[in-house]
């Protein structure tokens, strides 16, 4: 389930940060919101990998599978 849950917050921050990068945003709201998109994608990024990482070295330890 976490490993799900990770995979979709990715795809958030690909969102977050791709509209971090588009015409309108920079024209309607200005740096502050391209820039608040592109750390707050990142951060997303970041804990969504980090999330998936522990999950599979749990999924990988030795007696995982008796718990």
């Amino acid at each position: 389930m976490e490993l799900l849950w990770a995979a979709v917050n990715v795809v958030i921050a690909y969102f977050f940060v791709t509209n971090a990068f588009v015409a309108k945003t920079a024209i309607k709201e200005g740096l502050a919101a391209q820039a608040a998109l592109l750390l707050g994608g990142t951060l997303i990024a970041v804990f969504a990998v980090t999330l998936a990482w522990q999950s599979l070295q749990i999924l990988r330890a030795p007696g995982a599978a008796d718990a």
